[in-house]
């Protein structure tokens, strides 16, 4: 290295261990950002019309989908509809603000590490496209990746400076992310942090007890919140729907009428009560086929078909006993699955292609029918009814008048009225996105750089090996979010199948993991005590 490079490489550490890098860094990100926005507008993300429709009826006094509201925590349907409502050139300067603290956030973690770990960490991030890409798609995954950040930023603290302050914050950072995604509740073993940094027994006891009141209250005032608003005691409804039924039914297609008991009752009740009827009838749809098809439209019609069946109080409890018994017969398939979709959820960029095969299976189901093929390779049009319509008194029903064509009936006249004005201002809250047509060419090459930018799985390999070969100081901090980001991503895999939006929003951890690895020299928060050595 000449000694020019040295200066400048030397100029560029003391910069970054200045006052004015952090602003620096904001600066670089809504940059990052802007110059993206050229190419891609904000747009609408996965199931943004889902969380409009929960934020849309969040404060009303009657609420119309009490399905929808429980089966989302209010932090996403809060930010996602606050920035529509405020016009699309505040929610993309709203969408650019996230994008920035998650990046300011992730290099406050690695400037413990010394500037060359931080100046690296905020080159790894402002350089990869999938993450200022998830930032472009206004859902919930933006939103998580910002409450992750902060975690991030917690959790470096609590093992800098133990004590109860440093505890309750991580263990506030946690309720966040849970409130934001319920998959966050994976995070909720993040209390053993407080118990393995603590110096003395009395320090642990007090972290643990902070850590737990600051994550127990939000999560128990949210259930009280639906138990008053909605009957309902729970955080957010439906897990018995999804782990492991959903992932079984829908992706590894191993949930069999002779798998056990509750099977077999659910392969009864649904040869009664879906197969007779609209559209099963006119697509031809026999159990074997139900139950063999991997269709998440299927997997709707079990979820109201159990509401209806053993009631609301159920809770899915019979859908998850079907679960567990087609992961007890079919271990192998179960574990195989997560497996994949684990590394699926670590390689692949963000924007995955859909798997073609299913197209084919649905267009033969189709033709033989003689009906219009449904759409997105599905064996069924739609769910014979949607979730979301679900109420515990039934007052909601979708009529089918043909194979293709249905609607909703509401048995109260007041919630016709509602369900309309709630349809008017998702739409309006969706017109609130910026209408700027995205421009091709540009796009393209912003997908040609998501595709060759490194994966998280290089991204973890390099830092495990580097960890181990350099072992710096304080590499604790690193392995735990890589830990946490790994959890995440586990607890999503048992549940549903991968979707690389899911990985993106924790993929910093393995970056960081990287960079500490290869550049890092650990300096604590002042006055904080050195971290002991990793083990």
């Amino acid at each position: 290295m000449s000694a020019r490079v040295r200066r400048a490489w030397r100029a560029c550490e003391r910069f970054a261990e200045g006052p004015y890098a952090a602003a620096s860094v904001v600066g670089a990100a809504l940059a990052v950002y802007a110059l993206v926005s050229l190419a891609l507008p904000l747009a609408a993300g996965r199931d943004l019309a889902r969380y409009l429709l929960v934020y849309a009826q969040l404060f009303d006094e009657r609420v119309v989908y009490p399905h929808a509201l429980l089966t989302r925590t209010p932090v996403a349907p809060l930010v996602a509809g606050g920035l529509a409502d405020l016009g699309p050139l505040a929610a993309e300067a709203g969408a650019a603000g996230l994008y920035a603290l998650s990046i300011l956030c992730w290099c406050a973690v690695a400037r413990r590490f010394g500037a060359a770990a931080a100046i690296a960490t905020a080159v790894a991030l402002l350089l990869y496209p999938g993450y200022v890409l998830l930032f472009h798609q206004l859902s919930s995954d933006a939103v998580f990746a910002t409450a992750f950040a902060l975690l991030a930023l917690a959790l470096s603290r609590a093992v800098d400076a133990p004590g109860a302050g440093t505890a309750a914050v991580l263990g506030a950072a946690v309720a966040l992310a849970v409130l934001v995604r319920p998959v966050g509740q994976v995070l909720l073993l993040l209390v053993l942090v407080p118990l393995l940094v603590g110096a003395t027994w009395r320090e642990r006891v007090r972290g643990t007890a902070a850590f737990a009141l600051a994550a127990g209250l939000p999560l128990l005032g949210w259930a009280v919140h639906n138990q008053v608003r909605l009957e309902d005691l729970t955080v957010a409804r439906g897990g018995g729907a999804s782990l492991p039924l959903f992932r079984a039914f829908v992706e590894d297609r191993i949930v069999e009428p002779e798998n056990g008991p509750a099977s077999r009752e659910l392969g009864r009740v649904v040869a009664r009560e879906l197969l007779p009827h609209e559209p099963y009838r006119s697509y031809g749809v026999d159990l074997e086929t139900f139950f063999s098809a991997g269709s998440s439209r299927m997997h709707d019609d079990l979820v109201v078909l159990a509401d209806r069946t053993w009631g609301w109080d159920d809770d899915y409890r019979h859908l998850a006993r079907v679960g567990r018994e087609a992961v007890r017969a079919h271990p192998g398939a179960y574990a195989e699955g997560v497996g994949r979709d684990l590394l699926r959820l670590l390689v692949w960029p963000i924007y995955p292609s859909e798997p073609p095969e299913r197209e084919a299976v649905t267009r033969v189901l189709a033709l033989q029918s003689g009906l219009p093929p449904p759409s997105e390779g599905q064996p069924i049009p739609s769910a014979r009814e949607a979730p979301y319509l679900s109420t515990p008194d039934g007052r909601i029903r979708e009529e089918w008048t043909s194979a293709t064509e249905h609607h909703i009936v509401f048995s109260d006249p007041a919630d016709t009225v509602r369900a309309a004005a709630l349809d008017r201002r998702v739409d309006e809250l969706l017109a609130g996105l910026p209408d700027r047509a995205p421009r091709a060419r540009l796009v393209r090459l912003l997908e040609d750089a998501s595709r060759w930018y490194p994966r998280p799985v290089v991204f973890l390999l390099v830092g495990l090996v580097a960890l181990a070969w350099r072992r710096p100081r304080g590499a604790s901090i690193p392995l735990a979010l890589a830990g946490a980001a790994l959890l995440v991503l586990l607890g999503t895999a048992l549940a549903v199948y991968a979707v690389a939006e899911y990985a993106v929003p924790v993929a910093p951890a393995f970056v960081l993991l990287a960079t500490v690895g290869v550049l890092g020299r650990y300096r604590p928060l002042r006055g904080a005590s050195p971290a002991p050595p990793a083990r």
